[in-house]
């Protein structure tokens, strides 16, 4: 089975695995270029942990581009993010995952239900320090690949 990330596959392997995917994943992270100089740990890390994620549950979830908002009004951001996820709504999928860093905390408290997915789960990724060895990043980001794996199974199971 080849991989389920959207930007990744051609159109007979969407039609031979399209069946199967019932769960939809969208990263959001955010980068920083203040002064010209870029910044995107948060957004290296989501990265991360969607791929590795994804690989996990392999065939039923499906990895979107990730989506970014560089803007200061978070208003304006949720407004572009409940269209993106009203439209995926309507699109036969039964379960949406969100996986943000920390700047998009506000996230968490958006009310989804008005969503036609059966359920839907908001997980933040914790600021990994940079100053951290990269031992303790790994177990970092693998614990942090299982807390989604577990919300994301209880959130199938709920909905059998």
């Amino acid at each position: 089975m080849g991989i389920m990330r959207l930007m990744d596959m051609n159109t007979t392997e969407w039609q031979q695995f399209a069946p199967y995917i019932d769960t939809l994943c969208i990263p959001i992270s955010s980068f920083s270029l203040q002064e010209k100089q870029l910044n995107r740990l948060q957004a290296q890390r989501v990265e991360q942990i969607t791929k590795r994620f994804e690989k996990k549950l392999m065939g039923r979830v499906l990895l979107l581009p990730p989506i970014s908002y560089v803007g200061k009004d978070s208003s304006v951001f949720l407004s572009y993010l409940n269209e993106v996820m009203t439209d995926l709504s309507q699109l036969s999928f039964h379960y949406l995952i969100l996986v943000i860093d920390g700047q998009y905390k506000y996230i968490e408290e958006v009310d989804l239900t008005h969503l036609s997915f059966m359920d839907s789960v908001v997980h933040m990724v914790p600021t990994i320090e940079a100053e951290l060895d990269e031992a303790a990043k790994e177990e970092m980001i693998d614990q942090e690949i299982m807390k989604l794996y577990n919300k994301t199974l209880k959130i199938w199971q709920t909905n059998i």
